[in-house]
């Protein structure tokens, strides 16, 4: 455990929590309307030894297109006991897309995405609140997301604004639309990013193309694009999970960390017959047992507790 620096630490830090808030429970958050912006809504996990009296990691987990704040919660599991960033339990933060212009929530980035709608503005008002609110350690605070989500947590990469904020990002069956995202992304820093995708995903195809009204990047361009923005040596080394984990080694990861910029890496897991999925070995909840197709698939490993939360745990600002 490494301590965070009194100056990490926010300014809500020794407060007691609101009276609607306790240790080991999920609460949600209402963003008034303001400067021509909607009303905003998220949710908030606090560990269950959450303590005002030290820093704690947040989490963002951005849910995908037509998704919700409860589904993306039950989906990347970072509401789970045990759950610990340097040594603490994480505050596991759940916001809502607006609704776009297909009816469906959505986030900013894509070609269905909500008009006028400034979701980065979102994400920074929400950062400033839980900093006040809770006891945060300030350089340590992170963004996942699913799909479209994913593709914001990659907006917010190349938002220097934001990034500045964010140790690393880590995304999982995103679509990243050439209309936001056409790589020329600007950075200030080196930006660990961690990726998952599969290659049989019929939602977002993995080598990119026409899909939901805009074009989407390929996984490989995405990937290339970050190991370059990072200045890291083109090729990647490839490694996979243990025999034992996945016997069929369909898992291929690849890693950018060589003469990379200080702080910069880049990680993709191809998962070889993947779908549109959260890598994790149980169903979620929704698919109320039955496995089907997407979301309602498992594999051989739980992408958030072996993977994403290890990631983060290497990454400070």
């Amino acid at each position: 455990m490494v301590l965070p620096s009194e100056s990490a630490l926010s300014s809500g830090c020794g407060k007691s929590l609101p009276d609607d808030f306790s240790s080991g429970q999920t609460t949600s958050i209402s963003v008034p309307a303001t400067n021509g912006q909607p009303i905003r809504h998220y949710k908030v996990h606090l560990s269950a030894n959450y303590q005002n009296d030290r820093g704690h990691a947040i989490v963002f987990s951005f849910h995908g297109h037509n998704g919700n704040m409860a589904k993306q919660e039950d989906l990347s599991q970072l509401s789970l006991k045990g759950i610990l960033i340097n040594g603490a339990g994480i505050i596991a933060v759940y916001p809502k897309g607006k609704e776009g212009t297909d009816g469906q929530s959505a986030w900013q980035g894509a070609p269905y995405s909500a008009p006028g709608v400034d979701d980065i503005a979102f994400v920074n008002t929400m950062i400033a609140t839980l900093q006040s609110t809770f006891c945060v350690d300030s350089s340590r605070i992170y963004v996942t997301g699913k799909s479209n989500g994913a593709g914001f947590v990659n907006l917010l990469a190349c938002t220097p604004l934001i990034a500045s904020k964010i140790a690393a990002f880590a995304t999982v069956s995103a679509a990243f639309y050439t209309g936001t995202f056409n790589g020329d992304c600007p950075t200030q820093r080196a930006i660990p990013i961690l990726d998952f995708h599969g290659t049989a995903d019929t939602v977002v195809s993995y080598n990119g193309g026409q899909s939901h009204g805009g074009t989407q990047v390929s996984i490989d361009d995405f990937r290339h694009g970050w190991a370059s923005r990072n200045d890291c040596q083109n090729k990647s080394t490839i490694s996979h999970l243990s025999k034992e984990t996945d016997p069929q080694q369909l898992i291929e990861i690849q890693t950018w960390n060589t003469n990379c910029k200080t702080g910069g890496i880049v990680i993709g897991y191809k998962i070889t017959a993947g779908q549109h999925s959260w890598p994790r070995t149980t169903l979620p909840v929704k698919c109320n047992g039955n496995v089907g197709t997407n979301d309602c698939t498992t594999t051989v490993f739980d992408a958030t507790t072996s993977v994403i939360i290890p990631f983060f745990n290497t990454h400070t600002l």
